[in-house]
């Protein structure tokens, strides 16, 4: 996922003067450390001790790549939104790399901090990329 999401990025910057594309780092906790002001990150609080998730505003019609710094010990989840049995990919947290004990509850949060890339789709839809 982590290799997909950075070769997406890495095409997207080869033409980065054609086609807009934003990015931002933020801290574990959600706020801003550098980037574009454009992309807003909100924290939502768990009913579980040690767990929150987070949502990006929308902004245009933008999609987003979400990457942790360290993604060697995490793994990203998906929220459930009003007890629905599906995740929501809209809401997300990290969370530690199982190590395959079996417990019951829901896994603490990971602090980690995490950057945020976004392109608008169409533009995406129509790169062109010359060998």
């Amino acid at each position: 996922m982590i290799a997909d999401a950075i070769a997406i990025y890495e095409l997207l910057t080869k033409k980065w003067s054609e086609y807009k594309v934003i990015s931002a780092l933020f801290k574990w906790d959600g706020t801003r450390i550098a980037g574009d002001e454009n992309i807003e990150v909100k924290k939502h609080p768990s009913k579980e001790q040690g767990t929150w998730y987070y949502s990006i505003q929308e902004y245009h019609d933008f999609i987003f790549i979400r990457i942790p710094t360290n993604p060697s010990c995490v793994i990203e989840k998906a929220g459930i939104v009003n007890d629905e049995r599906s995740g929501d990919s809209r809401y997300f947290r990290y969370v530690d790399i199982s190590d395959g004990r079996l417990y019951g509850g829901i896994p603490a949060n990971v602090k980690v901090d995490f950057m945020i890339i976004g392109y608008d789709p169409k533009t995406f839809l129509n790169i062109k990329e010359l060998q």
